[in-house]
């Protein structure tokens, strides 16, 4: 039988907080000594009795690779360790994404690799780069979905964190990096909070920067609204956006603010095709856990056009009772109203606008990917009429 990690230690910046242990269920305590700013998450306060659950708790399994990722670790590491859930917190580190650290006798704190930015940007090696990066730094790679991607450390950079996100779409999802680069400079062009980003000079990786640490690479608090709602990953699909606005208003220091920006985001989703923008793909963030003002709706990620890959994609959860189907401009407006939104139609007109004029400025990234551009095209006049 393959060695089984039962326990791992578990800290915040402010120091160790507390211990998961697995046996015929996941359990979290709190050490005797914690106090408030050790809390894990927003939806997990300092209590004496522990945390117990027969599936591990949201927080924890926020980061949990998924597919491609996931696929390689299992692979590598199988024959020498049980593959679970407990093993993916313990290769985590001080490497994921949020505020949470791991520590296990199996894998000891190091060094995470670095890498140069500007080489990765403007690579022109025979062999592909990025199956070379997965190599390299699969151990240190902790974050959550499908698409591959891995952790990198930044050669500028004054701490250890790994801070570079790098995705590509490999031979399943052709254009991928193309896709990403340009819904991120749509989500720009339409007012919205975003990280650094850029595009190799192959067009074949979309690289973003971390917005969970700071200039100093110090930590902040991070939580998706699958981990707000007290839900599992698989469930990231079901439910509404309605839902979501509400954990807006429940979490959030300005939540009409943010509600605005949210409603911005989905019309932006919906111009573009967006399918995957469930639950793990909006998150807040906070400087502070003891410090409910600094709690705000996260900068933009993880927004691609799905229609190009799935021809008739669907929305990611329900809006106004369905999701058959992308929203048209009344139902968009229905929705605003719904979640308290003063002008819906003129952001919705602002959103169209500037996916179309980013199109026609950006045009020469499609040439090799012509679907991608058609795809996108198609989803902006739907969403406009």
């Amino acid at each position: 039988m393959s060695e089984r990690i039962e326990k791992i230690r578990v800290s915040v910046p402010a120091g160790e907080c507390g211990t998961l242990e697995k046996t015929h269920r996941f359990s979290y305590a709190y050490d005797h000594a914690a106090r408030r700013d050790h809390q894990i998450s927003l939806t997990m306060p300092v209590r004496l009795p522990s945390y117990s659950r027969g599936a591990i708790h949201p927080i924890f399994e926020q980061n949990l690779p998924e597919g491609f990722i996931r696929e390689r670790i299992i692979e590598r590491l199988r024959k020498h360790i049980r593959i679970d859930e407990m093993l993916f917190l313990a290769l985590q580190r001080d490497y994921g994404i949020g505020r949470l650290k791991y520590h296990s006798n199996r894998f000891q704190d190091n060094e995470a690799g670095r890498e140069d930015l500007a080489e990765i940007l403007h690579w022109q090696g025979p062999e592909s780069l990025f199956e070379e990066l997965v190599d390299k730094y699969l151990l240190q790679t902790s974050i959550s979905g499908v698409q591959p991607k891995v952790l990198v450390g930044d050669t500028r950079a004054t701490f250890h964190t790994p801070g570079l996100i790098i995705k590509s779409g490999l031979a399943e999802y052709p254009g991928l990096a193309v896709n990403e680069y340009f819904c991120m400079v749509a989500a720009k062009g339409c007012g919205l909070n975003v990280p650094e980003f850029h595009l190799s000079d192959d067009h074949s990786l979309f690289i973003m920067h971390r917005f969970d640490l700071d200039d100093d690479g110090e930590r902040l608090g991070m939580e998706d609204f699958s981990v707000l709602l007290g839900e599992r990953a698989d469930d990231k699909y079901t439910g509404s956006y309605e839902s979501l606005a509400d954990v807006i208003k429940m979490y959030c220091a300005s939540p009409r603010r943010d509600l605005e920006s949210f409603f911005r985001l989905l019309v932006l989703s919906v111009a573009v095709g967006n399918g995957d923008a469930h639950k793990k793909n909006f998150s807040v963030i906070y400087d502070d856990i003891t410090r409910p003002e600094t709690i705000r709706l996260s900068p933009a990620y993880d927004i691609v056009s799905t229609l190009p890959y799935i021809e008739k994609d669907t929305p990611a959860l329900k809006m106004n009772g369905q999701k058959k189907s992308f929203p048209q401009k009344a139902e968009l407006i229905r929705f605003g109203k719904r979640i308290g939104i003063k002008q819906p139609s003129t952001i919705i007109e602002q959103v169209v606008d500037t996916v179309n004029d980013t199109l026609t400025q950006h045009k020469y990234l499609f040439d090799a990917y012509p679907i991608i551009y058609r795809a996108i095209e198609k989803a902006t006049s739907n969403c406009a009429h």
